[in-house]
């Protein structure tokens, strides 16, 4: 059975449309990723600044069980300077 010219016509311009829809589901995606990119800013900002104070915090809990430690030695050292 051979094709006629509307045939040839009909079947390019449905090929056409199906590499339409391809480009324009390409674009969503694209959009979608830069949106998600753009979302996702704010939450990599506040993830640095938490990262920067969980940093800090924990260099003065370092320095606070240092004082501690300090301190009970000098409780130990009284204690036993009284125990004498």
């Amino acid at each position: 059975m051979s094709e006629t010219s509307i045939d040839i016509i009909i079947n390019g311009l449905q090929a056409q449309l199906s590499e339409l829809k391809e480009v324009i589901s390409g674009l969503n995606n694209d959009q979608n990723t830069s949106a998600q990119t753009t979302n996702m800013k704010p939450i990599a900002d506040e993830l640095d600044a938490l990262k920067i104070t969980n940093t800090k915090l924990n260099y003065r809990i370092t320095q606070l069980l240092r004082a501690l430690d300090e301190k009970d030695s000098i409780i130990s050292s009284l204690k036993d300077s009284i125990n004498k």
